[in-house]
């Protein structure tokens, strides 16, 4: 009796876990935000609002593709590494040379502090 019990236990709380997933990228919740997102350091986009794509297009340099319905080139933009010891930083708004002359496209590379030379490293990016 007390198996079967503590099987039935284990079986609703695996299922619990199952259903308690990440949410889907068009789930993104930031209502003060026109966008954000969350790349990872091979420049996969992890989780998005209103940006079309992300891509990593040399070492510590990425490409993050804004939605049309926001203007990348006047807005707030504020970076937030996810490694203690990178910095990312704006290298270009819209367009550059980095990402092909895309339009609407803001360019970002991420300094080692150690090495003060380009990095991969994933980093957090909002649009104000």
């Amino acid at each position: 009796m007390f198996r079967h019990t503590l099987a039935s236990g284990l079986v609703l709380a695996a299922t619990s876990l199952v259903m308690a997933g990440a949410p889907a990228v068009a789930d993104v919740y930031a209502p003060y935000a026109r966008a954000g997102a969350i790349i990872d350091a091979d420049g996969t986009l992890n989780n998005a609002k209103n940006i079309t794509s992300a891509r990593r297009v040399a070492v510590g340099s990425y490409c993050v593709e804004v939605a049309e319905t926001v203007n990348a080139a006047n807005a707030i933009i504020q970076l937030t590494p996810r490694h203690a010891r990178r910095l990312p930083h704006i290298a270009y708004r819209n367009p550059s040379a980095l990402c092909g002359q895309t339009n609407n496209t803001v360019a970002v590379q991420v300094y080692s502090t150690v090495t003060n030379q380009l990095a991969d490293s994933g980093f957090d990016l909002a649009i104000l």
